[in-house]
């Protein structure tokens, strides 16, 4: 595995998750961590700092990537006794911690940036919003056009689409795929996406469909 590309993982499943126009969140927030936690996780396991163990996680490199957001994901794997529970993690990051870390990402990188709106009576409010409306639709476009070409996914692209499947964000975002994209997809699983991705997706699936939140060890 290489490090993320330029637009890391995280950053693209923040952006597939939301709505263009209004900017409004596809998924229940709840699911939209556990995208956003098994995907900073993932990119940890690019830059090499984790090794995947069945269900555990081995911190390996302790090293701050040059990334804030997952350089504060190992600085806190780090003051935790390992090994560390890739379940446990993916559930304790997802109640909150890892969409502020990738919102502040997208914000010091412009994608996303502050609006305060004023009321007549009363302080005005100030929310995230997307500084280019297209932008959302780009890292799913991404994949139903390689899809369609019958052009291979990258890594991180697979283990993109992974949790954008196990999620149910395809719902939304890959609805336009027909059987035999999909069936493109699934054979690039199969051959492509290494075992360590492959286990990750599998615990984010886990993950959504358990309502009862596990603290990390």
């Amino acid at each position: 595995m290489t490090s993320p590309p330029k637009l890391a993982p995280a950053d693209d499943f923040y952006l597939a998750a939301h709505d263009g126009i209004g900017g409004r969140p596809l998924l229940p927030d709840r699911v939209l961590g556990v995208g956003l936690a098994a995907a900073l996780l993932g990119e940890l396991m690019f830059w090499r700092r984790l090794r995947p163990d069945g269900d555990l996680l081995h911190l390996i490199d302790a090293t701050p990537t040059g990334d804030p957001a997952t350089s504060a994901v190992l600085q806190r794997m780090a003051g935790s006794p390992g090994p560390h529970g890739l379940g446990q993690w993916i559930t304790h990051l997802s109640t909150g911690a890892a969409a502020e870390l990738v919102e502040r990402r997208l914000l010091a990188a412009g994608v996303l940036r502050q609006e305060t709106r004023r009321r007549l009576l009363g302080p005005g409010t100030t929310s995230l919003v997307l500084a280019d409306p297209k932008s959302p639709g780009e890292p799913a476009a991404r994949i139903r056009t390689h899809l369609s070409y019958n052009e291979s996914l990258d890594i991180a692209d697979l283990m993109l689409a992974g949790l954008i499947l196990a999620t149910g964000l395809d719902a939304f975002v890959l609805d336009t795929c027909n059987p035999r994209d999909r069936a493109r997809l699934s054979d690039q699983f199969r051959r492509k996406l290494p075992a360590a991705l492959s286990h990750l997706v599998a615990h984010a699936r886990a993950a959504t469909a358990d309502p009862v939140p596990v603290v990390a060890r």
